[in-house]
């Protein structure tokens, strides 16, 4: 079978120890989830595999020469290419024989030899030469990227390039997949497709780095957890099961490590009672065997962050209010009728990535004007705002100074306290910003909002970067914070936990929605109306549903949904 033989003595990078000692096997049709904490060499991991990393201590070796498919950050040679030009450029045996057929067409006309062009024509029309483009407008409708065909990649985002260059993997049909973080800066519905296609679609192997927990459950069977100079764990299961799984293993470890050191201690003391008595030969002989014992390592827990948001005073009961409002930049964008934000709401602004949920945040804050209509803030009202881009991190100063710049003028002992819970050292206080890695620059940014007492948090994409156990600590803060809580999310698993409300931005308007993502998905999946509530504020069943779905059925959700939410 074919199979990937993976050995790594130790990767350094500038004189650090980056991976220690990695080996397993990787077969053509494993689905493996890489997981580890912000920093660890998953990146790392990957591009070793890929060759693009040959400096290591070991061998890759590919039996039966799989081809490997890796997205990693995106970046594009010539940003004039179309996007459909791009995408073609995925079948490089294809293209180049265009290029040699249009060069026998020039030899042709001047010689009219036209033996090598037949030879030419007939490999063409063997590897559906005149075919693929059908296969690339195929995957450029499943994946949503038909409409920017014609546009030169200069004028695509950051989010659609994300998916151009997952559609342009696809397309190459490779034997086995990379992939480095897929589902960011990508939206809901297009995390869903590419989830549904790798469980359906897709018949082959792949490794995927992901901080996304559902998206790990529903593709991955198996879960390699890098750990630093330790090498890696190897876990079978989907990454629920592997949260359970080292949770046994921590605990055993452990129980084995402490009888461990009660023995050892009990033993040392024996052996020092005796040693001066005539019992000494006794107590040479106990120390010798003492020696012998292979001593255990104190098994590692994961890192503890916690995460402070601090809340000021309770603001009036309307946080803020909508009506006839345009959302805009340049142009109209979308309409929001007649909407209130009310304290202690948790709502999850939905959409696909182009709506500009990320503007309407903007607006909120006052960045960006409306085009017309009334926006109210209440009285008392204090806004802690996390934006996706770090924009307020200045890159070229360090961490202590970027505290600074921000007014918290702290002493570098007291700022090594705070820091401490972000898993930060005192080490770390000169570091750079631009030398962090972006989750570190995430946890970096919540540490300095986390000063600042608020009552409501504006939240554009918290969870992206954050590694697994950030991410549980961070929906730990805000279950705990009493305010309100008013955020851009696609991590489904993030979205569950805080969601109570949902501003839905479909067809260019903005309406009210009720509950979490799996209220979301079941309203969808029996086409019932989105402004509708499964249940009332005392958890009692929305009669409208009962007459939608008949009595059976409802009983069925109210339990399901309410035993959830209490």
């Amino acid at each position: 079978m074919d199979h990937l033989k993976i050995h790594i003595e130790r990767y350094e990078m500038d004189w650090s120890l980056i991976l220690g000692l990695v080996d397993f096997v990787v077969n053509a049709h494993d689905r493996i989830a890489i997981v580890g904490w912000n920093g660890v060499g998953k990146t790392t991991l990957l591009k070793i595999i890929k060759q693009e990393i040959l400096d290591f201590d070991g061998t890759i070796e590919n039996v039966g020469a799989m081809t490997l498919g890796y997205l990693e950050q995106i970046h594009f040679i010539d940003v004039t290419k179309t996007v459909r030009e791009e995408l073609k450029d995925a079948f490089a045996v294809i293209r180049s024989l265009e290029k040699s057929i249009q060069e026998e067409e020039k030899i042709l006309e001047e010689t009219g030899e036209y033996e090598r062009y037949t030879e030419l024509i007939e490999q063409y029309k063997h590897l559906s030469g005149y075919t693929y483009g059908n296969e690339v407008e195929k995957v450029a409708r499943w994946i949503g990227i038909f409409h920017l065909l014609e546009r030169p990649l200069s004028e695509v985002s950051g989010w659609e390039r994300t998916k151009i260059a997952l559609a342009k993997i696809l397309l190459s049909r490779p034997d086995f997949l990379l992939l480095d973080e897929p589902t960011n800066f990508i939206d809901l519905q297009s995390v869903e497709w590419l989830e549904k296609y790798l469980e359906d679609t897709w018949k082959w192997g792949y490794m995927i780095i992901s901080h996304d927990r559902e998206f790990l459950d529903r593709t991955c069977f198996e879960v390699i957890e890098v750990c630093w100079a330790q090498g890696i764990d190897i876990y079978h299961g989907n990454y629920s099961e592997y949260v359970d799984e080292k949770k046994k293993r921590f605990e055993k470890g452990l129980k084995l490590y402490e009888e461990q050191q009660t023995l050892l201690a009990t033993e040392k003391s024996l052996i020092n009672r005796f040693r001066a008595w005539s019992r000494a030969g006794f107590a040479k002989s106990r120390e010798r065997q003492l020696e012998k014992i292979e001593l255990l390592d104190q098994p590692e827990k994961w890192m503890d962050i916690q995460f402070q948001l601090e809340y000021s005073e309770d603001p009036v009961e309307k946080i803020i209010s909508f009506e006839d409002c345009f959302i805009w930049r340049v142009e109209p964008l979308f309409y929001v009728r007649d909407i209130t934000l009310y304290r202690h709401q948790r709502v999850w602004i939905i959409g696909e990535n182009g709506v500009w949920k990320s503007t309407l945040l903007k607006t909120l804050l006052w960045e960006i004007p409306l085009l017309d209509g009334f926006m109210n803030r209440g009285k008392w009202v204090e806004i802690a705002y996390y934006s996706q881009l770090h924009e307020w991190l200045q890159t070229e100063l360090s961490m202590y100074d970027n505290f600074h710049k921000q007014g918290l003028l702290y002493s570098y002992e007291h700022l090594a306290g705070i820091l401490g819970h972000y898993g930060f050292s005192y080490h770390d206080l000169d570091k750079k910003v631009a030398t962090l890695s972006w989750g570190q620059r995430s946890k970096l940014l919540f540490a300095i909002l986390g000063q600042k007492s608020s009552n409501v948090l504006v939240l554009d994409e918290p969870t992206n970067h954050l590694d697994y156990d950030t991410r549980e600590a961070l929906e730990n803060a805000i279950k705990q914070y009493p305010g309100t809580v008013l955020f851009i999310s696609h991590d489904r698993y993030f979205v569950n936990k805080i969601a109570t409300h949902m501003w839905l931005v479909e067809k260019q308007e903005m309406t009210l929605s009720y509950g979490n993502y799996e209220d979301y998905q079941y309203k969808k999946e029996r086409w019932l109306s989105y402004d509708m509530s499964l249940f009332d504020e005392s958890w009692e069943m929305n009669l409208v549903l009962e007459e939608k779905l008949g009595r059976e059925e409802a009983k069925r959700i109210r339990e399901k949904f309410a035993r959830r939410r209490r």
